[in-house]
């Protein structure tokens, strides 16, 4: 009985369970409809505006820009502008006593807004991007936000050498890595982002990438691709002296990489939607302008009579250009401004906040070719279309015969306010000679680069320490209580002040493999000539 009563139960409860399955099939083919509020976004569609936005804080951050997001054209002035800008040559400083960074007196206010700005905004977006993105099969979009994360944070490791990297977003005090470490993890990036871009281009040829907030090319993969390639070959060529097999190796997957590098005006990574670049408002509205055009700019424009020079910067009132020297002890600004006419103010109208040029790549490839390196042309080709490209992107006229000149010079620099006149700090011509030798054609290579890539003074300052050109006027006095070479000029920025009771633990470790003091002085991993 109890045998036939087990048997029966079993029976009912299948069979009732046969029936609950058959009433949840029923049930659930509508499951998602009942319990999705039609109101609210779904994970699905949320993403790619998270992902979106986040991308688009990092692009604002690789160079810093007046956005309307809360960071102001003075961010610009005290990363960029009183630091690599006046470092590499291109403008002075006009405030103060003149004891500042142009005499190399560092300033930690100014020198530490660079790490300020790129921790706060720009690794903060791409750590919450990749927490974001984890487990997430649009590896396409990581891709991108690595090749940004590398564009904007190897400002960072050229400015100061060991610097959080690898275990940003794993700890609040995260450990410094060496330099040499950071420029292999970065230069891994780069190769890891071009392949998985290259393989999405193959497979949805036609297909854009976050196009509604990409700022620099619309979401376009493939001009993505070319700008990272030219990245990988910028940072190639940094470490050179460093490590000659590392850098011919990483710029050679570049320079033969069947998607091409950036190889015309068209392909610029610029930033879009900015009416006006910070060194315009520090020019025009900052104490009736805090800087002025560079001594060194006014040597290489005026000794070359550069049909780009009122292009680059405005003429004085007498018609020429004037510039003004660094490190001028000076109480009394007023002769040195803009209002007095006597000096050049940056042409600031003209810039626009360009990450990487076409003229900047050929001159990369015209360096890779002079080393010998399997660079797909001749460094006398290369060099002179970089030349033409940049003289596009001015408009200026007359490349050609700027190229043919063999005699031109650059100009001593006459101080027309003071007595702080210099000469000549080169002796170098514009026309490319084959017969010429090494040295001379490097110098010529990196000479017209600088000029060619203003107002990126990142860029040239960091391939002025590099290559020790151009040759640079020395500033007319050197207020770094001997911890500078005069003639060497600062080499890097000493930490902010603040990592010591920030990141003290985290601090020590970068100093352990600074590989000196911790002053402008000490050289970088990479300075090695």
């Amino acid at each position: 009985m109890a045998a036939g009563i087990m048997k029966t139960d079993i029976i009912m409860k299948s069979a009732a369970a046969v029936a609950l399955a058959a009433s949840l099939a029923g049930c659930t083919k509508n499951f998602v409809d009942f319990n999705t509020n039609k109101h609210e976004a779904t994970d699905e569609q949320v993403l790619p505006v998270l992902a979106g936005s986040l991308f688009q804080q990092m692009e604002r951050t690789v160079i810093i820009y007046r956005d309307g997001t809360g960071t102001l054209d003075s961010d610009y002035q005290v990363s960029y502008n009183l630091c690599a800008d006046t470092w590499a040559g291109y403008n002075a400083p006009t405030l103060g006593d003149g004891r500042n960074n142009g005499s190399f007196y560092i300033n930690d206010n100014w020198s530490r807004s660079l790490w300020v700005n790129k921790y706060s905004k720009s690794m903060n977006a791409y750590s919450s991007l990749a927490s974001r993105m984890e487990g997430s099969s649009d590896t396409h979009i990581m891709a991108l936000a690595d090749i940004v994360k590398v564009t904007s944070m190897h400002q960072v490791t050229d400015y100061y050498g060991p610097v959080p990297y690898s275990k940003v977003g794993t700890s609040l005090t995260p450990e410094y890595d060496s330099q040499e470490q950071v420029y292999r993890q970065m230069l891994s990036e780069l190769d890891q982002a071009i392949e998985v871009l290259e393989n999405y281009v193959t497979a949805n040829p036609s297909a854009k990438i976050l196009a509604d907030y990409d700022l620099v090319y619309g979401g376009d993969p493939l001009k993505w691709i070319r700008f990272a390639n030219s990245m990988r070959l910028r940072l190639a060529m940094r470490v050179v002296y460093a490590d000659g097999e590392l850098a011919r190796t990483e710029a050679e997957k570049s320079l033969n990489d069947p998607f091409g590098l950036v190889d015309g005006n068209s392909g610029n990574a610029v930033v879009g939607g900015v009416d006006h670049h910070p060194i315009y408002e520090i020019n025009v509205n900052f104490n009736d302008a805090d800087t002025q055009m560079g001594a060194s700019m006014d040597c290489y424009l005026n000794g070359y009579d550069d049909p780009r020079k009122f292009l680059i910067a405005k003429p004085a009132s007498d018609g020429n250009l004037h510039g003004v020297r660094n490190g001028i002890h000076n109480t009394n600004w007023n002769p040195y401004k803009n209002a007095a006419g006597k000096v050049s103010a940056p042409n600031a109208t003209k810039y626009k906040i360009v990450w990487l040029n076409a003229a900047e790549v050929y001159f990369l490839r015209a360096e890779a070719a002079l080393r010998g390196w399997n660079a797909g042309g001749s460094a006398k080709d290369f060099y002179e279309a970089g030349v033409a490209a940049s003289f596009e992107e001015w408009g200026a006229q007359g490349a050609d015969t700027y190229l043919r000149n063999s005699t031109a010079v650059p100009a001593a620099f006459v101080d027309v306010v003071g007595n702080a006149s210099a000469a000549a700090p080169s002796t170098i011509t514009v026309a490319y000679s084959d017969s010429d030798d090494f040295e001379t054609n490097l110098e010529r290579i990196m000479t017209q680069k600088w000029l060619a890539i203003y107002p990126n003074g990142c860029e040239a300052w960091a391939e002025s320490r590099r290559t020790r050109y151009p040759r640079l006027i020395t500033p007319a006095n050197n207020d770094s209580n001997g911890t500078v070479d005069t003639d060497l000029q600062i080499r890097r920025v000493p930490y902010p002040i603040s990592e010591q009771s920030d990141n003290a633990k985290g601090l020590a470790t970068g100093l352990s493999v600074l590989g000196g003091p911790d002053h402008a002085g000490t050289r970088l991993w990479w300075d090695k000539k």
